[in-house]
């Protein structure tokens, strides 16, 4: 179990630090006119990094409150139950009880990689905007997802203890 506890709090570690390093960063452009834009509005083709936590207050900051409880519960509050289960699960010495927090994390896992997908998806949606807009993913994304891993090698590990 030690070697357990071990991956489950290096992904707590990965998870804190994937929510607040840098997640994205939006390249705009406006296509042909993006020199005109340069001239007139230089604000908006400003170059915006973005973290997980950082994406959630904007979105608060908007009034765009439905996105941001969204993606506070599966980027951050999912997560962190989970890890939370994982490590309780590891101290238990019942199996009925150590078998019943395990189906309780596999319901609250199954939320995990809600997180990575919305991101693939927000990067797809930029890169589709006209004008050649760009994003590209930062490194807090690859600590957010290795930490999404580290909690899939808990489970298996886990898994094979009952």
């Amino acid at each position: 179990m030690n070697v357990t506890r071990f991956i489950i709090a290096g992904s707590s570690l990965l998870l804190g630090l994937g929510l607040i390093a840098p997640t994205l960063t939006i390249h705009p452009q406006a296509g042909d006119i993006t020199w005109v834009v340069k001239i007139f509005a230089p604000e908006e083709l400003e170059i915006s990094t973005y973290s997980i936590l950082g994406v959630i207050q904007k979105l608060f900051q908007t009034n765009d409150i439905f996105l941001a409880v969204l993606l506070a519960l599966f980027s951050v509050f999912s997560p962190i139950l989970k890890l939370s289960f994982y490590w309780h699960a590891t101290g238990l010495k019942d199996s009925k009880k150590f078998n019943s927090i395990l189906q309780i994390i596999h319901y609250v896992g199954k939320f995990s990689m809600a997180e990575v997908f919305a991101l693939a998806l927000i990067i797809v949606v930029i890169k589709s905007f006209p004008g050649g807009s760009t994003a590209n993913l930062e490194w807090g994304a690859y600590l957010f997802t290795f930490s999404v891993i580290c909690s899939m090698v808990v489970s298996f590990r886990l898994d094979s203890k009952k």
